[in-house]
C-alpha cells in the first residue's frame, strides 16, 4: 500500500487583463474551462499547494536567481488583488528549501517576498482568495536573464515531486500548480520596468493593446499542450531558448508548467485552449488524470 499522499498537477494561464472583463463577454472557452477547473480541484480539496509562479519585475529586483523558495508572503496590490499574507507553512517551506540544495538543485531563498498577480490571480481564481489555502510559493524567474533551461526547470520540478513524495505525510492531498503564459509578448514588461510604477505600468499595457495582442501565436500554443499531453511529454525538458521565441518574451513562463508536469510525473492533458486578444495572451489549462477524475 502506498504512502505518499495523492498529487494533482495543473497548469494554466493568467492574464490581468481578464480582471476588467465584468460582464464576462471575453474568452468564453478559457472561462468555461476554469469553471470545470475550478470544480475539479473543489472535489480533489487540496491540503497543500505547491505553486510555481513567476514574477514580473516587482518581487526579485537587482538580482533574479533561476528559482527561489518563499518561505513567507504577501499579495502585491495591483489587478483587485489584495496585500493579504499567504498562508505559507514555514516548515514546510524551509524543509523545501534543503531539499532541493541536497538534491542538487541550486535555489535561492526568500524569508519574504511580495509577490505580483504571477502567484495571485491563479490563486483567487482557482480558490477565491490567496489566503484560503496553505501554499508553498516557488518562484521560477522568467523575465530577467539569465534564465533556467527548461532542462534545469524540469529537474526542479521532479526534485519537487520527490520532496512531496516522501517528506508530505500520507493521507494529505497536494496540488502542484503552474501559472504562466503561454504565448504572449506583454508591453508592460520593458527594460526597465522594474523601476516604473504600476500605473504606469498600467498605462503602457492599455496603449499598446493592439501590437501585444499579434503576439499570440497559436500555432505554438497548440504544439506545446499536444506535447504536453502526449506520451512523450518529458521531451519538453528538451526545449531550447530558441524554440521558445516564437511564444514571444511571456512564453517563457511556460517554464511553470514544465516543472509541474516533472512535480506530478505525468502529462497534462488539455483542458481548454483559447486566444484572446483581448487579454493579449494564448490562454490555456491543462490538467492531470488525477485531478480531471476528482
Amino acid at each position: 500500500m502506498s504512502t505518499e499522499p495523492q498529487i494533482a498537477a495543473v497548469a494554466l494561464s493568467h492574464s490581468p487583463l481578464m480582471v476588467g472583463d465584468t460582464e464576462h463577454r471575453q474568452g468564453l472557452r478559457f472561462r468555461d474551462g476554469m469553471a470545470r477547473l475550478k470544480s475539479a480541484v473543489e472535489a480533489f480539496n487540496p491540503t497543500l499547494v505547491v505553486f510555481f509562479g513567476p514574477d514580473h519585475g516587482r518581487a526579485l529586483t537587482g538580482i533574479a536567481p533561476c528559482f527561489t523558495v518563499v518561505e513567507s508572503a504577501d499579495g502585491y496590490a495591483e489587478w483587485d488583488l489584495p496585500e493579504d499574507d499567504y498562508d505559507v507553512p514555514r516548515g514546510t517551506a524551509v524543509a523545501l528549501g534543503d531539499h532541493l540544495v541536497a538534491a542538487g538543485v541550486d535555489t535561492a531563498v526568500a524569508p519574504r517576498l511580495r509577490l505580483d498577480h504571477g502567484f495571485g490571480l491563479s490563486m483567487k481564481d482557482l480558490f477565491g482568495s490567496i489566503a484560503a489555502v496553505p501554499v508553498v510559493p516557488i518562484l521560477i524567474n522568467c523575465i530577467e536573464r539569465p534564465l533556467a533551461t527548461a532542462a534545469r526547470t524540469a529537474t526542479l520540478g521532479a526534485a519537487v515531486g520527490e520532496f512531496i513524495r516522501r517528506q508530505v505525510p500520507e493521507g494529505e492531498r497536494v496540488l502542484v500548480v503552474g501559472s504562466g503564459g503561454i504565448s504572449h509578448t506583454p508591453p508592460s514588461q520593458p527594460a526597465g520596468a522594474d523601476e516604473m510604477t504600476e500605473s504606469e505600468r498600467q498605462k503602457l499595457l492599455v496603449e499598446q493593446l493592439a501590437g501585444a495582442a499579434k503576439a499570440i501565436n497559436p500555432e505554438w500554443d497548440r504544439q506545446f499542450l499536444d506535447g504536453l499531453a502526449g506520451t512523450e511529454w518529458e521531451r519538453l525538458a528538451e526545449l531550447t531558448a530558441d524554440d521558445l521565441v516564437a511564444a514571444g518574451t511571456g512564453g517563457a513562463e511556460v517554464r511553470t508548467w514544465i516543472a509541474a508536469a516533472f512535480a506530478g510525473r505525468g502529462p497534462l492533458t488539455t483542458v481548454a485552449y483559447e486566444p484572446v486578444t483581448e487579454w493579449i495572451t494564448g490562454m490555456g489549462i491543462a490538467a492531470s488524470a488525477t485531478l480531471l477524475k476528482s
